[in-house]
């Protein structure tokens, strides 16, 4: 075989891998631009509650989080061996009164001015460009796939400003809404599941404080 011939196979060879690329880049490009089209309905929303499961290294931690306009309230347990200790914030937009659930008691701290902790709505595949989406798209793998009995895409080694990035994470995206669903890392997992438009102003009103004592 001579070396035209060679060069030629060479070159052909080199010419269907850039097009593999290139229609796996344009693909997924497509996908996340769609999923962050979805998403982008959601982050601003002013009415929502979310619950955040997480465990890590034997520990659960669940968080519960109501918004509505200016109020707030966030409820977070952790679970560790068995041992259950629990927090509440209320935010009523003026300040905001701390009240602790544990094996040692109750305590509650008023007008407590540690800063509020919000679990906003991201975008967990945001970048800062188009140009940077359609790189991050390049080493992406996307593929369709049930989570939590919704339809989803798991998408692996893309490099978002807001997701993880660690090597063999994975990220759970629901195709109708782009809301993050799960997350996977090393030890680690996190599960989310979302309610728009539907929190109640009952769920503001604060626990009965003759019951707990007073923190300082």
């Amino acid at each position: 075989m001579n070396k035209k011939k060679i060069l030629k196979i060479i070159g052909i060879v080199l010419l269907i891998i850039i097009v593999i690329v290139l229609i796996h880049t344009i693909r997924n490009y497509i996908i996340i631009t769609n999923l962050q089209n979805k998403v982008s309905k959601y982050t601003e929303s002013t009415n929502y509650y979310t619950k955040s499961i997480s465990t890590e290294n034997g520990m659960k931690v669940t968080i519960e989080y109501y918004k509505k306009d200016k109020k707030e309230v966030l409820k977070l347990e952790r679970d560790f061996e068995g041992k259950i200790a629990k927090m509440t914030n209320y935010n009523n937009g003026e300040r905001v009164d701390t009240f602790w659930d544990s094996e040692e008691g109750k305590k509650v701290k008023l007008n407590n001015n540690t800063a509020f902790m919000e679990v906003n709505i991201y975008n967990f595949l945001e970048t800062d460009s188009k140009w940077q989406t359609f790189l991050s798209s390049i080493t992406a793998k996307i593929k369709s796939t049930e989570c939590n009995g919704k339809q989803c895409y798991e998408v692996k080694g893309f490099l978002s400003t807001a997701s993880l990035t660690e090597k063999g994470s994975k990220l759970y995206i629901e195709k109708d809404t782009g809301l993050y669903v799960k997350a996977i890392g090393d030890n680690m997992m996190m599960e989310r599941e979302y309610e728009f438009d539907n929190v109640d102003d009952s769920i503001f009103v604060e626990p009965d404080v003759s019951q707990y004592s007073l923190g300082e």
